[in-house]
């Protein structure tokens, strides 16, 4: 079987909350377009968590020969490796699957030891086999998958700054900001991070690759970025062995003791577990990081995890969430074990039949501060609205955490309008 990678892909009166510092410059960051090129803006003072402990500035230091203009996969994984300051601009599209001399790959380029998904697929069908996947055909699969990684994962070195040049769109990578520190990524869509190699674990297909993790890290400040599945849609798979055969794994991963980050003025769009901050229930090293502000980003038809916290201190502020398939929802904030979410003066566009209450869902936290939110155009409480749904798992209104550093929190219905004209990549010029 032939399997190709796709290459497309009331305004109302409400009272704010007392600014921590006055409103940034319109381009959200200090400096000015006309004074500074985007390449060697920072992140403001007090805008969010990464602006703490010496804040975030990526790549601006950079010497004249450390900018870098990249046009194709290898230029872009060489110009974000290293830990010196540099600043890399993405001039044009770039799809993952290509080869050096322009030749693109398919699914089947990666395959390597006699794996095919039809062979697969009659290896571990339930009716003979019992469990997760093992065996040669399994270590085959591994060892296409490595290939594929080998492909398609830009690994970004410490001090770097990631700026699209334009309207551009980065097709198929997994950017992975990995125990690195002080890295900057914006005005970059990032799309279809597309797994060609799913595996059986027995009940499930599990999936690899994200858009974008941020791993181990610190002082990350992610901005003006798109991120979305491309022209591949998991609702649209087939089904083997009567499961989902899903192509993605999580759109922003924030896991493994990352810390710092502040994620702004993005559109996050079309997938199901979105946003992961925080690793297993059990992963205790966790405590006292994951420190993330959400601000000012739309995010549309993200079906869960909009964030998923555990451990972390989540403040997520003057966002607007769109939910038009009520089949494909779940929840958006998801509240983990010793998770800390902030929630203020957010704005949700429910489809019919979808109750506020199902906005929060409980995976072993204890409360979450919830103040400030709109639902379809009338401000509500929408942890009463979870409590009075859910008697026997009640929350609390407050959590031990804090919301760190902040610009000024709007209105709702005044953040809606803002983050309706300026988020998402190809904005910033």
């Amino acid at each position: 079987m032939m399997i190709s990678i796709p290459l497309s892909i009331v305004m109302a009166a409400a009272v704010a909350l007392t600014p921590s510092v006055p409103f940034p410059a319109s381009d959200h960051a200090q400096g000015a377009p006309a004074a500074r090129e985007l390449g060697r803006q920072v992140l403001a003072d007090g805008d969010g968590w990464a602006s703490v402990d010496g804040g975030t500035t990526g790549g601006a230091n950079a010497a004249p020969e450390d900018v870098h203009q990249v046009s194709t996969r290898d230029e872009l994984a060489a110009a974000v490796a290293g830990n010196e300051p540099k600043i890399v601009y993405v001039q044009r599209d770039i799809n993952a699957h290509t080869a050096s001399d322009g030749t693109p790959i398919i699914c089947e380029d990666y395959a390597v030891d006699g794996y095919s998904l039809a062979a697969y697929l009659a290896a571990f069908d339930p009716s003979h086999w019992t469990g997760p996947a093992s065996g040669p055909l399994e270590d085959a699969r591994k060892a296409s998958s490595a290939n594929q990684r080998e492909q398609i994962r830009i690994n970004v070195g410490a001090n770097t700054t990631i700026v699209g040049a334009g309207d551009v769109q980065l097709t198929g990578f997994t950017l992975n900001i990995d125990r690195v520190d002080n890295v900057i990524v914006r005005n970059l869509q990032l799309s279809d991070a597309y797994d060609c190699f799913p595996g059986w674990n027995g009940d499930t297909w599990k999936t690899e690759w994200d858009n974008l993790v941020v791993s181990g890290s610190t002082h990350v400040w992610l901005d003006h970025l798109t991120l979305d599945d491309g022209g591949t849609a998991d609702a649209e798979q087939p089904k083997y062995f009567g499961e989902p055969f899903l192509r993605h794994d999580g759109l922003l991963d924030v896991v493994r003791q990352s810390d710092l980050v502040t994620i702004s003025w993005s559109r996050m769009a079309g997938h199901d577990k979105s946003l992961l901050w925080g690793n297993g229930d059990g992963v205790t090293a966790d405590r006292g990081r994951l420190r993330v502000t959400l601000h000012h980003n739309e995010l549309v038809d993200l079906g869960q995890r909009a964030p998923r916290v555990r451990f972390g201190q989540a403040h997520v502020y003057n966002n607007v969430y769109r939910v038009t398939d009520a089949g494909q929802y779940q929840y958006s904030w998801g509240v983990g074990v010793e998770s800390s979410i902030i929630a203020q003066n957010n704005t949700f566009e429910l489809a019919a039949g979808i109750p506020p209450a199902r906005i929060i869902g409980t995976f072993g936290g204890t409360g979450i501060d919830e103040q400030g939110t709109w639902v379809n155009g009338r401000h509500l409480s929408v942890l009463d609205a979870y409590n009075s749904a859910n008697p026997g798992a009640a929350l609390a209104p407050d959590v031990q955490g804090t919301s760190g550093p902040h610009l000024p929190v709007e209105p709702a219905p005044a953040a809606r309008e803002r983050v309706d004209r300026e988020a998402g990549s190809g904005v910033l010029r």
